[in-house]
């Protein structure tokens, strides 16, 4: 779980990090009390707000409403403005290459990717304690930054930072920027914090549900996930969301699904949801998430697309599928392209087509010798346009 601004500094505080008196705001309405000079901060989960407007210093301003890289503001924190003399960037994360944890420090503000940071492993087993260990790496990483001091108290930040991270079961505990005021003291006056889904059990302090757009979970992406609860054969529903288009997708396959809306999108497609089926689900699972994505109003079509399978029963997921559709009954008939392969694939697709014609189902079916992504095409011009029925 990505944390906003204002909840990340909430753990910062638990943890002992400095950070500046503040205010959230839920409504364009509430008065501001804190006083003045003042930042006023869009909460959105997104990056480069700065540069995208979400970061003013007026007072007056409005940010409610403010769309930023895609989120739409719904709360604003307001913070006394800190007089900066010096700037760093601060994070403890997770590395695939040393499988462990690392601590990055260096140069900070805005485009820190360009900017002199340098990241090293943390011993969790050297025999001073993993406390001692972020003061240790932080005193050495002063050298790449031209030599300049570090200030005891940002030593110290480092190790609750470090706190943070491991207290909270963090993926990423980030500061960015860390700065020292004219008076020598350090501030966290901005926090990226991403919780491991995982460690939520142990966790005392909860957050709201959010999905990976920000916003709380819909009916749908509820009701998906409970597919798979109590029920570990295959998993259909447990990646599940909720998007505006108007493609009903019911991918399978994780790198593949990606693939296809990718395709999808690149065709001019606007896909409905996103959602993905793999390792072999039995059909009454297909059935539910059929119902699910299909429930949807408004589709112009659906396309349940996947690669060559090597243990999944494509008659099976199919037959599933089709369940659903017949509890659906969408109005109008709109066209269904489907494209997979493996076990079984040629019964089933010689059910569909007995299927449709009784039913009336309006099926575009392809097989193995057809390319996933090419099918992106044929979705979106029976959609849209018009192609002769295969």
């Amino acid at each position: 779980m990505l944390l906003y601004e204002f909840e990340g500094k909430q753990l910062f505080k638990n943890c002992g990090i400095n950070v500046p008196a503040s205010q959230l705001l839920e409504s364009p309405d509430e008065e501001i009390v804190i006083k003045p000079p003042l930042v006023l901060k869009a909460q959105v989960l997104s990056g480069k707000r700065a540069q995208a407007g979400g970061i003013v210093f007026d007072q007056n301003a409005n940010l409610f409403g403010k769309v930023i890289n895609g989120e739409k503001v719904e709360k604003v924190l307001v913070e006394e403005r800190i007089e900066i003399t010096r700037e760093y960037y601060l994070s403890f994360s997770y590395s695939t290459e040393t499988r462990g944890p690392v601590m990055t420090f260096g140069q900070g503000g805005s485009g820190v990717e360009e900017k002199r940071v340098k990241s090293f492993p943390i011993d969790t087993a050297h025999p001073e304690g993993v406390k001692a260990l972020p003061a240790r790496k932080l005193a050495l990483q002063a050298g790449h930054l031209r030599g300049v001091g570090l200030p005891e108290q940002l030593v110290e930040t480092g190790k609750q930072l470090w706190e943070v991270f491991i207290k909270y079961d963090c993926e990423l505990a980030e500061i960015n920027p860390l700065v020292v005021d004219k008076n020598g003291k350090v501030w966290a006056l901005d926090s990226k914090v991403i919780l491991d889904d995982d460690g939520d059990f142990r966790r005392e302090i909860k957050f709201p549900e959010r999905n990976l757009f920000g916003r709380p979970p819909t009916e749908n992406e509820i009701e998906a996930r409970i597919i798979d609860e109590g029920d570990h054969r295959g998993t259909a529903g447990s990646v599940y969301w909720d998007l505006d288009g108007d493609i009903a997708v019911i991918a399978a396959g994780g790198g593949g699904s990606i693939v296809n809306m990718d395709a999808l999108l690149a065709f001019g497609g606007k896909p409905a949801n996103y959602t993905e089926h793999s390792g072999n689900p039995p059909r009454e699972k297909l059935e539910k998430l059929t119902k699910i994505v299909l429930s949807k109003p408004d589709l112009k079509g659906c396309w349940f697309v996947g690669g060559t399978a090597n243990f999944t029963d494509i008659y099976e997921t199919l037959m599933g599928f089709v369940e659903g559709l017949r509890e659906i009954k969408p109005k109008p008939i709109y066209p269904i392209v489907i494209r997979r392969g493996g076990p079984r694939d040629k019964e089933a697709f010689a059910a569909l087509k007995e299927i449709g014609k009784k039913e009336g189902f309006n099926f575009y079916i392809y097989g193995r010798e057809t390319p996933m992504t090419s099918t992106a095409k044929i979705m979106m011009e029976l959609a849209y346009g018009n192609i002769s029925k295969r």
